[in-house]
């Protein structure tokens, strides 16, 4: 019987839209084999965004852009006829190995609303994720409506009715990718988002959550001086309670001081924090960071050491960047334990810096020369292979990279042939290994890198700077005249023509400075003068 009932119980997704058609899609996609109703309200579009809804059977409703989310999510509530809202928002993907689980909930849950581990990737370039605790499921009843124009939340009017224990935290997880930095240029959201805020404050005076909402946007920007001042008021209107966005207000509020170097600042503000969220990993690291920058390293490597233990939870109560817990933790750790003059222990945590988190490339930067202060030139490029184990392309021509700022051309080129037999055509391996044939003075071989190169490779110009420099090395004038004469009228390339000679002729000595600390050819003093000339060319 009670099986009978719980097949009847539907979800509604309820979604407010504008000029979605990128991202729509994939959405509806990863929820349409398991919601019963799709719930769409458009504010204005002007793309495909409602015909696509309508391809995925949704039922499309109409209303004005108001400057108000609570308002126009409260219309697509009203329209939903399930016995549960499920929200997303149209750059949201639902975790597909999480379906089984919110029908459970649908089925047998006794909680009037679930919170779900909303994944925000807001640092492509990295692989950082920033994790937060989301109201997401909740029971549909007309007194459960949000609140708020800018992040507007359904927890307050829930509570308002039951009871804060009548809310509960899964492990479900969703997708977010609307704040990633390019995104979040194109849909231009900060601008939009600081005008609301800026009128709910107006409205709102003493409500601290719409001052710290105001001041994230603020810090978004860079306006550090303008969020410092709506945390200060966020903080003191808070009144100490231990409400998730009191969390985040401790570390948004830090994190500006920290951008302007208020170190003692930051640090008393993260006493407070830390006290009223003893759990919550990001704080310890911002509070690491500070005793770094004042130069205390012991500190700071306890409390990065604590990061890892604390770790990341399966089910974050704040919003918690993973990598602060994880691979940074581990990054920093090493930077603190190589100021520390302990180099096995640097050498450890870079090393998991890189196998947590294979985007962190700067940590095998960091960790090379500390292997050649072990071992010998050889060993450590043995033992630097070993922890990459390159397969691919990126891994081959990193470790290229690598070994050519340490002057080990040989190492590198060796690199970049193993990853032309991966990719015959990849422009940027003809471009390293041009470099690296240089940098050896083996110009002809240089060439024949260079101009392996199409125009329309990223590095096609620069390529013929050096593409001169190397005939005219060789003795080949007749090349380097022809080169010369296509651009001979091309002010700026002739300019960085002449930097390219001065450069290389400061590296040059640089290198025999390197090779030979003691010579009394070529010092410090007369490389700074070079230099000097180079920023004139």
């Amino acid at each position: 019987m009670s099986a009978k009932k719980a097949k009847k119980k539907k979800i509604s997704l309820c979604m407010i839209v504008k000029d979605e058609e990128r991202y729509l899609p994939a959405c509806l996609e990863s929820v349409r084999t398991f919601v019963h109703e799709i719930i769409i309200v458009d504010t204005g579009s002007k793309d495909r965004t409602v015909e696509i809804a309508k391809k995925y059977g949704a039922k499309v409703f109409y209303t004005p852009w108001e400057d108000d989310f609570a308002k126009a999510r409260n219309v697509s509530l009203e329209k939903a006829t399930g016995d549960w809202i499920l929200h997303l928002d149209a750059d949201e993907q639902f975790e597909q190995e999480d379906k089984a689980k919110i029908l459970s909930l649908v089925r047998s849950g006794t909680a009037e609303g679930y919170l779900f581990q909303v994944i925000n990737y807001n640092f492509e370039s990295t692989g950082d994720v920033c994790v937060f605790p989301s109201l997401r499921l909740w029971k549909n009843k007309p007194e459960y409506r949000f609140v708020g124009a800018l992040h507007e939340q359904i927890s307050l009017s829930i509570i308002e009715h039951t009871t804060a224990d009548s809310l509960s935290v899964t492990p479900i997880r969703i997708h977010h990718y609307g704040y990633a930095e390019a995104v979040m240029k194109e849909k231009r959201k900060t601008e939009r988002n600081i005008k609301i805020a800026e009128l709910e404050v107006k409205k709102h005076p003493e409500n601290g959550f719409y001052h710290y909402n105001l001041g994230t946007e603020y810090l978004r920007l860079h306006r550090y001086q303008e969020a410092i001042q709506q945390f200060q008021l966020a903080w003191e209107h808070s009144r100490g309670v231990q409400e998730v966005w009191v969390a985040s207000l401790f570390k948004n509020y830090t994190s500006t001081l920290l951008m302007i170097r208020k170190f003692p600042e930051a640090l008393h503000l993260l006493n407070k924090g830390i006290q009223l969220f003893p759990d919550f990993a990001d704080l310890f690291y911002l509070k690491a960071v500070c005793h770094f920058e004042l130069g205390q390293y012991h500190q700071a490597a306890e409390l990065f050491q604590q990061c890892l233990m604390v770790g990341a939870s399966p089910t974050p109560q704040y919003p918690s960047n993973r990598a602060l817990s994880n691979e940074k933790a581990h990054y920093a750790l090493a930077l603190a334990y190589e100021k520390l003059n302990q180099v096995d222990k640097a050498i450890h945590h870079f090393q998991q810096a890189y196998l947590c988190n294979r985007n962190l490339k700067e940590s095998l930067y960091q960790l090379f020369p500390l292997l050649c202060r072990k071992d010998s030139m050889e060993q450590a490029r043995t033992r630097l292979h070993d922890i990459v184990q390159p397969a691919q392309v990126e891994e081959y021509t990193l470790l290229a990279q690598i070994f050519m700022t340490w002057h080990q051309y040989s190492a590198a080129r060796h690199c970049l042939l193993e990853a032309e037999r991966i990719e015959p055509n990849n422009q940027q391996i003809f471009y390293l290994a041009g470099i690296c044939s240089l940098r050896e003075g083996n110009y002809a071989q240089a060439v024949y890198w260079f101009k392996r190169l199409d125009k329309m490779s990223p590095n096609y110009d620069v390529a013929q700077l050096f593409l001169y420099y190397c005939y005219a090395a060789v003795g080949q004038q007749e090349a380097a005249l022809h080169l010369l004469s296509s651009i001979e009228k091309n002010e700026p390339f002739l300019r960085a023509l002449a930097k390219v000679y001065l450069e290389e002729a400061a590296l040059l000595l640089q290198e025999g400075l390197f090779y030979h600390p003691g010579s009394s050819i070529i010092n410090p003093k007369q490389i700074h003068q070079i230099r000097e000339v180079m920023s004139l060319a």
